[in-house]
């Protein structure tokens, strides 16, 4: 493994132009098939009063030329196979990226209209094959009110991270131009077309082939949820439902602190406990549990440095995202007795804490070996597909309502996939954490496919997680500790028996 210090001449021989390997992430998008130009996120922020067209025109420039994954173009010879570049430095002209619209005068709802139509008009334009995975609308409201920029970006460019580093950048970029100055962006540590290079060789070496039976052990037995596998010819985004469950302040609060501390775990870990308590307790209620688990589909954020050294990924703008299955217990915990105090909910927290922090290197590992890596990805059953999709984002920390922060038409935003986009998993679920006016509250999302699953169902399980989160948060309430797990203790090799032990000890000492 090469020395820290000989990571840097790495990377720069890796910037610029020039063939752009691509993540395993991509390659899961390009197995689905199906129309994919229109796969993007959009962004929509309130702008300085008077920000003018050609300070934002620089500053987008600044941007588009500062960020490879920006100015990268897909090639897709047949479908499914697909290969990439980043193009050179100017090659993404923002004047012909950037559009201005005028919205002076209108009304709030006049305004979320025109955010609608305007998202919904860009997002069409979108075409990687030609390089367009950038496109912009000025909403020009006149020099004594706040206007609107809205930013859409194909998701092969972009993902939750890279929109913490864009949206700053271009502020800063923006600021530059208005003042008469250079934009002068923070470099990128480690370029894009570096990392994923670096991704291929990591795909090949013997810490990832060794978790190959791993990967393998975790693929699904079959539908759970649906009566069936999904269809990708009918299961499309054109029939996907959408459920949206929000927990208030007062609800979400012992889970930020209470509920953590009483297991030494994290927010996740308890919201997937939640998941486990509801998917068994529907399992058993419908009779269809299974006494070797169910399998989800995590998303994570994909950018562990740690494995090229000398790397730093806190600037790398690109879709790093990670997907990797998890084999969760089904049934094992019967969510009535811990609603009702009778059943120690800690043991499912500890359970489900130590299965996430058992998984090596965030799960990076299952795409490398299921795309990258040819000998090992004929191992996987293309077929084999967990049917719920869990990704948990954090806390969403927006400044809402400043300068550059979120705008309050974001919600009118429409830039969603092609309707005949056959969806992925038969139920996802987004779960974050957003400011709201009494303080932090929990929302979470239920997409599923409309054929292959009942809004009945769907409803069940999202009544049911919030039920358990609540359950888990009473239970952590009162003062309730868990106790510590193996991975806590990492200077002392005891499994969970050899602790609980030791604990109870102690607590008789008292």
């Amino acid at each position: 493994m090469p020395e820290p210090s000989a990571a840097p001449a790495a990377r720069t021989a890796d910037a610029g132009p020039g063939p752009l390997p691509l993540p395993p992430v991509a390659s899961w998008l390009a197995e689905r098939g199906g129309p994919f130009a229109s796969f993007a996120q959009a962004r929509l922020v309130r702008l300085p009063a008077g920000a003018r067209r050609p300070h934002l025109t620089a500053a987008l420039q600044a941007v588009l030329d500062h960020h490879d994954g920006l100015r990268q173009q897909l090639t897709v010879p047949r479908p499914g196979v697909w290969s990439a570049e980043i193009r050179p430095t100017g090659a993404v002209d923002a004047s012909a990226v950037l559009d201005g619209v005028d919205a002076v005068g209108l009304s709030d709802a006049a305004l979320r209209d025109l955010v609608a139509a305007e998202s919904e008009r860009i997002w069409r334009l979108l075409d990687p094959e030609a390089g367009t995975l950038v496109r912009a609308v000025h909403l020009d409201r006149g020099p004594a009110e706040p206007g609107r920029l809205l930013l859409v970006v194909h998701h092969l460019a972009v993902d939750e991270v890279s929109w913490q580093i864009l949206l700053p950048d271009l502020e800063a970029a923006h600021e530059a131009a208005a003042a008469g100055r250079t934009p002068d962006l923070e470099p990128v540590g480690t370029p894009l077309r570096a990392w994923t290079t670096h991704l291929l060789a990591e795909a090949q070496s013997p810490r990832r082939t060794a978790e190959l039976d791993r990967w393998l052990a975790a693929a699904p037995g079959g539908p759970l949820l649906a009566g069936r596998p999904l269809d990708p010819s009918m299961d499309t985004a054109a029939t996907a439902r959408r459920l949206s469950v929000r927990i208030s302040a007062e609800r979400t609060a012992p889970l930020l602190q209470a509920v953590p501390a009483a297991f030494h775990g994290t927010v996740g870990d308890a919201l997937l406990s939640a998941l486990v308590l509801t998917v068994g307790d529907w399992a058993t209620r419908s009779g269809r549990a299974r006494p070797d688990g169910f399998t989800v589909d995590l998303e994570g954020h994909g950018r562990e440095q740690e494995l090229l050294p000398g790397a730093d990924l806190t600037r790398t703008v690109g879709w790093l995202t990670s997907i990797h299955p998890l084999r969760l217990p089904l049934g094992a915990y019967d969510p009535t007795a811990v609603t009702a105090g009778r059943a120690d909910a800690g043991a499912l927290l500890k359970q489900v804490k130590e299965l996430l922090r058992a998984v090596p290197d965030g799960g990076l590992g299952a795409g490398l070996l299921r795309y990258n890596n040819p000998a090992t990805a004929r191992l996987f059953d293309p077929a084999a597909r967990a049917e719920i999709l869990w990704n948990y984002l954090g806390r969403q920390t927006g400044r809402a309502d400043s300068v550059w922060g979120p705008a309050p038409e974001a919600d009118a935003l429409s830039a969603r996939p092609d309707p005949a986009m056959p969806l992925s998993h038969v139920l996802e679920i987004t779960a974050e954490i957003t400011d709201g006016d009494g303080g932090p509250e929990l929302t979470a999302h239920f997409i599923w496919a409309g054929e292959a699953l009942s809004q009945d169902t769907v409803g069940q399980l999202a009544d049911g997680w919030t039920a358990a989160v609540d359950a888990l948060a009473a239970w952590a309430d009162g003062g309730t500790s868990a106790g510590y797990t193996p991975s806590d203790l990492d200077l002392v090799d005891l499994d969970q028996d050899q602790i609980t032990m030791l604990e109870e000890m102690w607590r008789a000492q008292q």
